[in-house]
């Protein structure tokens, strides 16, 4: 049996990750979807177990914090920030999680706690990365797959150096109710990363720098 994992789409389904898990039996999601689409495009591959991650705002009061499921005999318990968890793990073969964007495999008292990393938009030069669980017997093995970012159409070279001042500088001017044209010449920025940059911060109540950033890289 081949499992698909992976997390913090961030709104972004690659056509190079819907490659990768396409002909997997299983799919998880371990949260920040962003989107209700990238559920509704995974579901057409496999059966999808997905969990709420912190970005997930009212369009995803429905789907649970937490979630576990039985593939083959193994048992995934899946959250998506592994801080967070205030239940009993024994029983579970693998604990999957993610919020932090980076892959990790790591065996603990006879389980397996495994990060995907993230797939979907991100800081510039974060990996870009999923996982296929294979199962065989009592055997569970996971492939590390990384999608090359130059071959990708999200390619984040082109966002300024100091883009984390920009979109602070940003954040601040938009408080002050001024528009995203007024935003692009202030911080001397193109028009449409302007308006992304308000988009974002407008849409997600309570986001930060590193949020909105996960969003337009």
């Amino acid at each position: 049996m081949k499992v698909g994992i992976l997390s913090d789409t961030h709104g972004l389904l690659r056509d190079e990750v819907m490659e990768v898990l396409t002909g997997v039996d299983h799919i998880i999601h371990a949260g920040d979807i962003d989107r209700k689409e990238v559920i509704d495009s995974l579901e057409s591959i496999a059966p999808v177990t997905v969990v709420r991650g912190n970005a997930d705002k009212e369009w995803a009061e429905h789907i649970p914090a937490a979630a576990s499921v039985d593939l083959s005999g193994k048992g995934f318990f899946i959250i998506h920030n592994k801080g967070k968890i205030d239940c009993d793990l024994s029983g579970y073969d693998v604990i999957v999680y993610g919020h932090s964007h980076k892959y990790s495999c790591v065996e603990k008292d006879g389980q397996i706690w495994f990060n995907p990393g993230c797939c979907g938009k991100r800081k510039p030069g974060q990996e870009i990365s999923l996982a296929i669980a294979e199962i065989t017997g009592d055997d569970i093995r996971f492939e590390k797959v990384i999608i090359d970012n130059t071959k990708s159409g999200a390619d984040t070279s082109s966002l300024p150096k100091n883009i984390d001042i920009i979109i602070r500088k940003a954040m601040k001017l938009t408080d002050k109710g001024k528009s995203a044209e007024d935003i692009a010449r202030s911080c001397n920025i193109s028009p449409s990363l302007a308006d992304d940059i308000c988009r974002m911060y407008l849409t997600h109540p309570g986001i930060d720098v590193a949020g909105i950033l996960q969003r337009i890289g």
